[in-house]
């Protein structure tokens, strides 16, 4: 999945879960963080296993409950975040890195099919295969790329309501370092 989609889906969650909507737009780039495991040629396996994922930001939400609970929220959301990209990854990624060399993945599907009446199917595919060599990762999918002209053309359609918007997130952004100045 690429990065785009790693960012809206869940910020979107969140925001329909009506999380703080501010603490929610300011975490979102965590949900990216994972991939950054491409840059030392382990792609979905150093940002994608289960210390940085679980271990490391536990630590985090243990820390802040007891000495700091003041971050606890913000604890929370950062742990949803990077859980979040393991999940939507799960077509493959090492998540016990280093202790195994070997990537577990699964893969769900939907059929439908019209033939001699409707049918649906469910499919469930899953296991451990060998660890792929993924250095790279794409910047933007298809799917990415169809939702970015998707929405650049709701804001053509939507000119007012796009620039309101606009304007409200432009105010949102200059607020942040008093933000987190508090």
């Amino acid at each position: 999945m690429d990065p785009l989609m790693h960012l809206l889906l869940p910020l979107l969650f969140l925001l329909a879960l009506k999380v703080d909507a501010r603490r929610a737009v300011l975490l979102a780039p965590l949900a990216v963080l994972p991939d950054l495991d491409a840059l030392f040629g382990l792609h979905r396996a150093l940002g994608h296993s289960f210390v940085p994922i679980l271990v490391l930001p536990m630590a985090l939400l243990a820390y802040s409950h007891l000495k700091r609970p003041e971050w606890f929220a913000a604890a929370v959301v950062a742990q949803f975040y990077l859980a979040s990209h393991v999940v939507l990854d799960l077509g493959g990624v090492a998540f016990l890195w280093p202790v195994v060399q070997e990537q577990f993945y699964l893969q769900l599907g939907v059929t439908l099919t019209a033939e001699g009446g409707l049918s649906i199917g469910f499919e469930a595919d899953w296991g451990m295969q060998e660890l792929a060599d993924m250095g790279t990762t794409y910047i933007l999918s298809d799917f990415g790329f169809a939702l970015i002209l998707l929405l650049a053309l709701s804001a053509l359609v939507f000119r007012k309501e796009f620039l309101a918007a606009v304007s409200k997130a432009w105010s949102f952004i200059r607020s942040v370092p008093g933000l987190l100045r508090r």
